[in-house]
């Protein structure tokens, strides 16, 4: 089936291998306009395109329509095959850098033969660019800010990737005879934003693992204390522990725990009389009973600890005075606030993404799409957000889950937000966020920020940071006098839990809670998979420690919107 984001996806791909071999700019605007065409269709592509119909879309033109016939049919469009062929792998890596785009991608590629990441470092460490139009020493410093991300990010993959290797790993090997269970482990279990290397710990005979792994990975070897590695398909390194049943508790403690968590584990145990060693938790010369990691942390007089804590140690301490918080959980949660539709730069309509909330059982779901200033993203006029208005009217009254009347405004670069004249009174409410002018100084960015959070329509700031995890870090502001700002206006904050995002963070998610600023956990949904994002967001909540009370997905929203 041919889906959306991918015909996109290469629409774009074409468009900038385009521009970046120096061809027809009509050429380059009319791939780049069908991307966005497809990006915003409402109905079925696939049948679309084998209809013809797809001609009638605006942007779609023959050449364009030729390759998404090329998609549907399975095959590589020949437009993008003979693109790729002219051109050097590692310059199409370039357009993976940010801040570069084909044209500047192109000037050093055709300027400087710079054909790679590498040469391109190699290249602004001998200021080789301080020579070429439009680059400077600011933007060849930039750069080289730029590359430094791009290395480590290279090294990490997003929790949704790392899940999915985890789960078909986890698959392959609980099909196998003579494995008992199979539990994830590391940084996935954590809960990280990002993982460097995906652990497993499993419960059964170490040979037979390992043939599964030979199969499913490559590079496999034996580790000296029992178990695996190897590298998975994406390039992910794996890490398989093996353990009998007496020693699969304390395996899964330690492959999961962060160092300062199983060394204040350790030192618990020494308080306690105990010790552990083997894979084990001993008492003089005995070992103690442990089937579960639950009885390990009773055994030295501690609560169990949820995974998402096990982090600086001090969690260990909390969790002997039984003082760790009851965390808010996926089912707590009622539904969330900031979610997109076909009105903007979504794939699904308002009423596809009512009911694929209602199939998730969600209560309620707001609908906030993008404002006039957004322009790339189709933002909505005054006009075209009272339509939708419309629409919501009817299916709310028709039943299903509560659909609440939003936008996602602009923050605009001198702190005014993007509300569509006349529509104040008739929106429950406002996600503000910031689309634009990155690079301000963290004064005015803050200052900017804090205009925004003073209009009274404005009830959550979006996405705090504006940060793509291994895309792009956030923009520089004062966070603390932002929480300070929120506590003080009753605006929620946002953990945006697209996995590209998660932002807030788990630790300045940790701040606001301990400011008492409340969060609003939102999946930023651009089609009706993207609802079960929400899970991720509730993690980072997990990280910071959050309880139900603390996000108002699980509480009266109806009621809280209605408070000005």
């Amino acid at each position: 089936m041919l889906d959306r984001k991918t015909a996109a996806r290469t629409l774009r791909a074409i468009a900038q291998l385009t521009e970046l071999d120096g061809g027809n700019p009509h050429r380059v605007r009319a791939f780049a306009n069908a991307a966005r065409s497809v990006e915003r269709l409402d109905g079925d592509l696939a049948a679309m395109v084998a209809s013809g119909d797809i001609l009638t879309v605006p942007g779609i033109g023959k050449g364009t329509a030729a390759v998404l016939a090329d998609l549907a049919g399975g095959r590589e469009p020949e437009a993008l095959i003979e693109l790729e062929r002219k051109t050097p792998p590692g310059v199409r890596e370039l357009l993976e850098v940010a801040g570069l785009g084909p044209k500047r991608a192109r000037t050093l590629w055709q300027e400087l033969a710079v054909t790679s990441i590498g040469e391109l470092e190699y290249a602004c460490r001998e200021n080789r660019l301080l020579g070429l139009a439009g680059f400077g020493a600011a933007s060849q410093q930039r750069l080289l800010d730029a590359l430094r991300f791009h290395r480590s990010s290279r090294e990490r993959r997003l929790v949704h990737q790392a899940w999915r290797a985890a789960d078909e790993l986890t698959a392959a090997l609980v099909a196998a005879p003579g494995v008992e269970r199979v539990e994830v482990a590391g940084e996935l279990r954590r809960g990280c934003e990002t993982v460097a290397v995906l652990d497993l710990v499993v419960v059964g005979d170490c040979e037979t693992v390992g043939g599964v792994l030979r199969a499913a990975l490559r590079d496999v070897e034996p580790m000296s204390d029992g178990g695996w590695t190897g590298i998975a398909v994406d390039g992910l390194p794996a890490r398989v522990r093996t353990a009998d049943g007496g020693r699969a508790a304390w395996a899964l403690v330690e492959a999961t725990g962060s160092a300062a968590h199983l060394e204040a584990l350790r030192r618990r145990a020494s308080v306690a009389g105990l010790r552990i060693d083997d894979g084990r938790l001993w008492s003089g010369e005995d070992a103690v009973a442990i089937a579960a990691e639950a009885e390990l942390y009773a055994a030295l007089g501690c609560q169990w600890v949820p995974p998402e804590l096990r982090e600086d140690g001090s969690e260990v301490e909390a969790a002997a005075r039984h003082r760790l918080p009851v965390l808010a959980e996926l089912r707590d949660l009622r539904g969330a606030l900031h979610n997109h539709t076909t009105d903007s730069d979504g794939a699904a309509s308002v009423a596809e993404m009512a009911r694929a909330a209602g199939n998730l059982g969600w209560q309620l779901l707001g609908i906030a799409d993008h404002s006039p200033a957004a322009h790339y993203a189709n933002g909505l006029t005054a006009d075209r957000l009272r339509a939708q208005w419309r629409v919501i009217d009817e299916l709310n009254a028709a039943g299903g889950p509560r659909l609440f009347k939003g936008i996602e405004a602009d923050i605009l670069p001198d702190g005014r937000l993007d509300v569509p004249e006349g529509c104040e009174d008739g929106l429950e409410y406002v996600v503000a966020s910031v689309h634009s002018s990155f690079r301000m100084t963290a004064e005015a960015q803050t200052e900017r920020v804090l205009a925004a959070i003073g209009h009274p329509a404005c009830r959550v700031l979006g996405h705090p940071t504006g940060r793509l995890l291994l895309g792009r870090p956030g923009y520089e502001i004062d966070l603390e006098r932002v929480l300070e700002a929120c506590a003080e206006r009753g605006v929620a904050v946002e953990i945006n839990a697209s996995p590209y995002r998660l932002d807030l963070d788990a630790a300045w998610a940790r701040r606001a809670i301990e400011g008492g600023v409340l969060l609003a956990v939102n999946p930023d949904a651009h089609d009706a998979a993207g609802l079960a994002d929400l899970r991720w967001g509730v993690t980072v909540a997990r990280r910071a420690g959050a309880e139900a009370r603390h996000l108002i997905n699980c509480g009266d929203i109806e009621g809280w919107l209605a408070r000005s």
